[in-house]
């Protein structure tokens, strides 16, 4: 067998690109805005208070705001694994494996980061 390489443009969709790249804007700015939802009308944190942390993030037992978060990591999860079915069955695979892995990262940056805020604030007990 011999191998041949392929063109840069080969497997590319600006059409798809763009539609990644606001389906991961879009659910980045969900993300941001149904956290603090959550936080403001679920778990009664003030909106306009200023600190490192909401006091909530120190209650020492299972939040809605946890669940939320969960969720968050896991769809990015999924996201984040799409890219390798993407790859091979996609009619533009690196346009739609680039885009998925994307989302997946964003959503799985965002949630993390604010499970690990919250497990120091947890910990820290202020």
């Amino acid at each position: 067998m011999i191998e041949t390489p392929i063109a840069t443009t080969d497997g590319v969709s600006h059409r798809r690109d763009r539609m990644w790249g606001w389906s991961a804007g879009i659910a980045g700015a969900a993300v941001g805005l149904g956290s603090a939802a959550i936080a403001v009308f679920v778990e009664g944190a003030n909106a306009y208070q200023s600190s490192p942390y909401p006091p909530f993030f120190t209650t020492r037992r299972l939040l809605a705001y946890d669940v939320f978060l969960v969720l968050v990591v896991a769809v990015g999860a999924l996201f984040g694994v799409a890219p390798l079915g993407l790859a091979r069955r996609s009619r533009f695979p690196r346009s739609d494996a680039l885009g998925a892995g994307l989302l997946g990262t964003i959503l799985m940056l965002l949630g993390s980061a604010l499970v690990f805020i919250r497990l120091i604030a947890v910990i820290r007990g202020a």
